[in-house]
């Protein structure tokens, strides 16, 4: 069944944040181009030069590490898709030439290099190595928490803190798919309610687990502000630390 320009505006991927991923505006841009194309096909005006299956092909996106970045795997199953359709279209020119890029974007698929060692590195512990979501930070300071204080002497973060806690709405941006943030978080209203209680085999999240969450992104409706959801999730990881060290 042939794509039409809503299957390519209402595309979501899920957000990577201890990985590499593709940087979100570069992928959006380029289905932007795409969703562009297939309303021309359709009838609509066109603006710019139709793009061909070649140049989806070619496309080339930075690499996140320490930020956000759409699941590189589920980018490139879609643009094959795409590939497809266009191809099936008429829209492909051998002749198509690469767009230029920036040193530190990476072909789709290809791994950027780690600056922590080559390819295949191991950690101490003998898995793959990973970076830190943010290198050489001390974790954000909790609201009301003075300069120099560490997780141990500031309050703890209650399970009131998680229920009434707000974010602003992003309506022309990338954002957080709303509900899949509030399921996480009524699950760390009942983690921290379990650990306050001195019941910790109730717990549902742990440090670890609230890291490497990944949420469903939204581009043609409102999401919760990136930046600030996980800001709140790096205060809520250092909390539950605490209840983890022995």
């Amino acid at each position: 069944m042939a794509l039409t320009p809503a299957d390519v505006r209402n595309k979501q991927f899920h957000v990577v944040r201890l990985r590499p991923g593709y940087n979100e505006e570069d992928v959006d841009a380029l289905l932007d181009r795409v969703e562009a194309t297939l309303m021309a096909l359709a009838g609509g005006p066109q603006t710019e030069p139709l793009i061909t299956a070649e140049e989806v092909q070619a496309a080339r996106f930075r690499s996140t590490r320490l930020s956000p970045g759409y699941n590189e795997d589920e980018v490139d199953d879609f643009l094959d898709v795409i590939v497809d359709d266009l191809r099936a279209r008429g829209l492909s020119s051998g002749s198509a030439t690469k767009a230029t890029h920036e040193p530190t974007q990476h072909p789709r698929g290809a791994q950027p290099p780690s600056p922590h060692g080559p390819p295949g590195a191991q950690a101490p512990g003998g898995g793959p190595e990973q970076a830190p979501r943010r290198a050489a930070q001390p974790p954000p300071a909790a609201p009301g928490a003075s300069i120099g204080e560490t997780s141990h002497d500031r309050p703890r973060m209650t399970p009131e803190d998680v229920r009434s806690k707000q974010f602003a709405t992003t309506r022309l941006t990338t954002g957080y798919n709303e509900q899949e943030v509030d399921d996480f978080l009524d699950s760390a209203e009942v983690t921290l309610e379990a650990l306050l209680n001195g019941r910790p085999e109730r717990a549902l999240l742990t440090a670890a687990q609230v890291e490497r969450v990944q949420f469903g992104t939204t581009r043609a409706r409102p999401g919760y502000d990136p930046a600030q959801v996980d800001a709140f999730l790096d205060l809520l990881a250092d909390e539950l630390r605490r209840y983890e060290r022995p």
